[in-house]
């Protein structure tokens, strides 16, 4: 009672339903999934901190709060369901998860690329002029980043790839293909029905499936650059010295890559972005990586 009490009072009476329908699983499976992400990355500990300020901020910097939260639960939640590729077990996924947040949260400020990095930094002082308390406002302003470190974490052990390479590389694809901009610009579009709302929603997955996969494309490719760039300085992270791998790897195999250039020029310039789009450069993406 009190597990279904918490789920439909931080997620909606909708919730389980809605992640049942997507995700072609059973309820506990749903309730399963919850527990993980929420203790995975401590999130009880944030709601509290939350709801500590009643009275003391506006209920909308509150609600805003919460609701970052629930967007990033929702991702990591149908990741676990979909994405995940096993039987869901709540002791050994906490433990698993947990030690890979706390590793990405470290690395954040050597593996994020610049601009995501001062947006961050910004919605942490836009939290602060807003009431939240410094360390509130900094989690808050990372649970988009957050959402994608499940595909990190999973790359990083199925490949052996230290987790901070394998976010530096994750988060550079994401800024250098638009992936980011993409997927809000998606939120944004207007659907007619429940079967457009659908696609949508798919298209927003098949977007993360894009960077994770690319990234691991990527990793294999330059695997032994990386492996050399390690040797010689074990005080960096990783790559070719301080350089990026993704911009190595488009330079010397990229060619592809360079040529999808002006097809987000254009996405970026157009005023009537829609859909079809959006696909498109989702399918020019996937054939980066073979997909």
């Amino acid at each position: 009672t009190t597990l279904a009490n918490g789920i439909v009072n931080r997620m909606g009476p909708d919730f389980i339903r809605d992640r049942m329908d997507k995700c072609g699983v059973n309820c506990e499976e749903v309730a399963k999934a919850y527990i993980i992400i929420r203790e995975s990355f401590d999130l009880r500990q944030i709601w509290l901190d939350i709801e500590e300020l009643d009275g003391k901020v506006p209920a909308s910097v509150q609600l805003n709060a919460l609701h970052e939260t629930s967007l990033m639960m929702e991702r990591a939640v149908t990741w676990l369901l979909t994405r995940f590729g096993r039987k869901l077990d709540i002791t050994r996924d906490i433990a698993h998860f947990k030690d890979g947040i706390v590793s990405v949260k470290e690395n954040l400020n050597s593996v994020v690329p610049t601009n995501l990095l001062n947006t961050i930094n910004q919605l942490t002082k836009n939290g602060i002029d807003n009431g939240l308390p410094q360390k509130l406002a900094h989690d808050i302003s990372l649970m988009p980043v957050l959402g994608s470190a499940c595909d990190i974490i999973r790359i990083s052990v199925d490949h052996k790839f230290e987790i901070a390479i394998t976010a530096r590389v994750y988060f550079e694809i994401g800024a250098h293909f638009h992936l980011d901009w993409m997927r809000k610009k998606a939120r944004y579009l207007p659907t007619d029905n429940h079967w457009s709302a659908q696609a949508l929603e798919g298209l927003i997955d098949q977007l993360y499936t894009c960077q994770s996969n690319l990234t691991v494309r990527i990793l294999k490719d330059m695997g032994k650059d990386i492996n050399q760039g390690k040797k010689k300085s074990k005080n960096d992270i990783g790559c070719l010295g301080c350089n990026s791998v993704m911009e190595a790897w488009i330079k010397d195999r990229g060619s592809q890559a360079k040529l999808l250039a002006p097809l987000f020029e254009e996405l970026r310039h157009s005023s009537t972005l829609d859909i079809s789009m959006l696909i498109i450069a989702e399918q020019r993406l996937r054939n980066l990586y073979g997909g």
